[in-house]
């Protein structure tokens, strides 16, 4: 299959826009259902390695198409991307093209005899990246072309097209001109959807999740005063999974509200069994970026604590500033509201930031918890000592108190108290344990605080 040379691009004649193409299919493109029956239909006992490749192109993505309709409007960007997918025709002539997203489109190669898919799709990425005319103006483009060996591919059908538009997107994103995909790709792919599919279901089942729970020690008075509450999932079939996995996982989807609501919900109510038995321990919870965001978070937050009647200076909310934190003013406002409400607000990961020291001054929060990989250091690594150390120092000169988390050596303890940090938490203190065990440890090691 030969491309083009140089010719003229962006004499694509047709305006209708994007939605309406998709919607009509009077573009002569195909369906993503029919390019998966394709694909069932060449994926054949006899086909062989190397001679049916899947192309999936993303023409555009999703950041560079708003940019767009910023600069010149819906119409221009639609007519833009009808211009985009009359331009890839002519580079694979006599080749059904099916639409498989809103500005993707899928086809099957074939490579000719000496001919290696390599060289096909670095010539179509090339020419595809070619500024493109429309209305007499050159728009820059970065394609993305996902592409794998239909032999290679075990999964089902929309298993494989899913994980070549995956390629697609990484090879968009990248320097590079196409990906490939593999079948890791799509197992990695499919427990992705496995994970998000099963959240709902597992916050209405009764053992799904389940909050355990951390001690935290005030150092300089060596009381128990606070305990984190810490997510576990036991998934039905995928067994025990990380937050570190599920978590930026459900923050893609609408499920991180009703998730975090859970947590929070039985956080603050475990907090009101222990004041029932005399233990008064501040609960921290960890909560999303994007719970922040939410226009009615404060509200539902008070409304929790209304609720179940627990005062808001016993629950902490901590997240991540690993996190980006999207619209800046918008949370500041939002904790700042939490915070005159009587709420404790921490940054969790400490340290481990692009952007540490700037977030620590623009966010109004009143406690950082520095991340367990520094205060790892500070048994015989003199750097993470200095920085730790500096960071104590820097927190306190802003009127914030500190955490040192995954403190599992009592020289560790001694040197993060020496050096006049606030607060303990980690093995060496307490493991975290279920609600049950925990309400027993606690009822030897905790005592009245605040």
């Amino acid at each position: 299959m030969e491309l083009p040379g140089s010719a003229p691009r962006g004499t694509g004649s047709a305006i209708i826009g994007t939605t309406e193409r998709q919607a009509n299919r009077d573009d002569g493109l195909l369906g993503r259902n029919q390019l998966i029956s394709q694909i069932n239909l060449l994926r054949n006992p006899g086909l062989k390695f190397g001679e049916k490749f899947l192309v999936v192109v993303n023409i555009a993505d999703t950041k560079r198409y708003e940019e767009i309709i910023a600069l010149f409007g819906y119409e221009f960007a639609d007519h833009l991307l009808s211009v985009r997918f009359d331009d890839l025709k002519p580079l694979i002539p006599d080749t059904p093209v099916y639409h498989v997203g809103f500005w993707s489109v899928g086809f099957i190669f074939t490579p000719g005899r000496n001919e290696h898919y390599s060289a096909f799709l670095e010539k179509l990425g090339t020419e595809l990246g070619k500024p493109t005319i429309c209305r007499g103006i050159p728009v820059p483009f970065k394609p993305g072309i996902g592409v794998c060996d239909l032999k290679k591919g075990l999964g089902s059908a929309a298993d494989l097209l899913q994980s070549t538009f995956l390629a697609g997107q990484l090879s968009g994103r990248s320097t590079a001109i196409w990906s490939e995909c593999y079948y890791e790709a799509e197992k990695d792919h499919r427990r992705a959807f496995s994970i998000i599919a099963d959240v709902a279901p597992s916050l209405a089942a009764i053992n799904d999740f389940e909050l355990f729970y951390q001690a935290r020690m005030h150092l300089p008075s060596g009381r128990f005063t606070g305990a984190e509450a810490l997510l576990r999932w036991r998934h039905p079939t995928l067994g025990m999974i990380s937050p570190n996995e599920f978590i930026p996982l459900v923050e893609t989807t609408g499920l991180m509200n009703e998730l975090t609501h859970w947590v929070l919900s039985r956080a603050i109510a475990q907090a009101v069994l222990w004041q029932k038995s005399g233990i008064f321990l501040r609960v921290a919870a960890n909560i999303s970026v994007k719970n922040v965001e939410e226009h009615d978070f404060v509200d539902r937050v008070e409304a929790l604590l209304t609720h179940h009647g627990l005062a808001p200076k016993y629950l902490e909310l901590e997240f991540s500033e690993t996190r980006s934190f999207g619209d800046i003013d918008t949370i500041k406002g939002k904790l700042v509201a939490l915070r005159k409400l009587g709420v404790g607000i921490a940054i969790d990961d400490f340290g481990i930031g692009p952007n540490s020291l700037a977030n620590v001054g623009a966010i109004p929060a009143g406690i950082i918890n520095i991340d367990g990989s520094l205060i790892a250091g500070l048994r015989d690594n003199l750097r993470s000592q200095a920085v730790v150390k500096a960071m104590i120092a820097l927190a306190h000169d802003l009127q914030m108190e500190v955490v040192g988390k995954s403190v599992e050596f009592d020289a560790v303890l001694q040197r993060l108290a020496s050096w006049s940090c606030d607060y303990g938490q980690g093995y060496l203190l307490c493991r975290p344990m279920q609600a049950a065990e925990f309400m027993e440890w606690c009822q030897k090691h905790c005592g009245p605080s605040f």
